[in-house]
């Protein structure tokens, strides 16, 4: 049976890699080498302090929760397709707390819910904190977890209010 597929051209095979033939890369020109000038005009701006601001929040916000639980680093919760950067502080609050949540729920089976609560606030809070102090040099994501911390204060008072009063 014939080979259907051939390449006429010319591979060369160095350290088991195909690539271009040396008279093939001779063939593109070089570009023009750069004066000083230009090399001080170019800059590089990465805007991704919200997402790295989050990502690593949740992150710590979940290692001090298994560390809490007394779970082990194989107890983790599934992650799912999430635009962490693109949601808003209340969606994504309220999916580490969801995240939260579900780890407890694989530990406290003997615990009462105040103490389930308390733990759980205590380790968010800690998490914060620590995400502060790892990011205090990028003020742009210093901001993001002061808001989610911002936003997770406004959902205990919130709670707080909306308690019917105890007998």
């Amino acid at each position: 049976m014939a080979d259907s597929l051939q390449s006429t051209t010319p591979v060369s095979a160095s350290g088991g890699f195909a690539g271009r033939a040396a008279e093939q890369r001779s063939e593109r020109k070089a570009a023009p080498p750069r004066t000083d000038s230009a090399r001080a005009t170019d800059t590089v701006r990465v805007d991704g302090s919200i997402a790295i601001a989050r990502r690593l929040l949740r992150e710590r916000v979940l290692a001090r929760t298994r560390l809490a639980l007394q779970l082990g680093d194989s107890d983790v919760v599934p992650e799912f397709a999430e635009a962490i950067d693109a949601e808003s502080v209340g969606a994504f609050l309220g999916r580490l707390m969801s995240a939260q949540n579900q780890l407890a729920a694989r530990r406290v089976t003997g615990w009462a819910a105040a103490r389930v609560r308390s733990c759980l606030d205590q380790v968010l809070r800690d998490g914060a904190e620590e995400a502060l102090e790892l990011l205090a040099a990028d003020a742009e994501a210093v901001v993001v977890v002061v808001e989610v911390l911002a936003e997770y204060e406004r959902r205990l008072a919130k709670l707080a209010t909306d308690s019917p009063p105890s007998c």
